[in-house]
């Protein structure tokens, strides 16, 4: 079988092909398979027109990529300072816990978080049964 200016591989891969023996450099982009003459500057024409083609879209390829470059360093200058946030918050939930760890170690404290924290049970039961029904 006649393949164009290529014939079929012998190794049974289709995707592989390989220039024929008798091809010469006229074949190259002058005659299709029929045998007729191609018009040469019209080949060029639409070969511009691709080219230019090609370069809008690596046109907007680009500008595209900016765009998402540009949107990634907000987004990580963003989340830095949440990070620097969190810290700051870790560290005051930290001082917290200190001091209801000085306080519940107090024996007298204990019996007054006990009422303050029945207390607020108790307001909690008594709005639910008024309110809730």
């Amino acid at each position: 079988h006649r393949y164009g200016m290529f014939r079929k591989s012998q190794v049974n891969d289709p995707l592989v092909i390989e220039p024929r023996a008798n091809a010469n450099a006229m074949d190259y982009g002058t005659r299709p398979r029929g045998g007729a003459k191609v018009d040469v500057e019209s080949l060029e024409r639409d070969n511009d027109r691709s080219v230019d083609t090609l370069g809008d879209r690596v046109g907007l390829l680009k500008t595209l990529t900016q765009g998402i470059k540009n949107e990634v360093e907000s987004q990580h200058s963003i989340l830095d300072g949440m990070g620097e946030g969190m810290s700051s918050v870790k560290g005051m939930i930290g001082n917290v816990g200190d001091k209801f760890r000085m306080v519940l170690q107090d024996k007298a404290n204990n019996k007054t978080i006990m009422a303050v924290v029945g207390g607020a049970v108790l307001l909690f039961f008594l709005w639910y049964f008024l309110h809730g029904r």
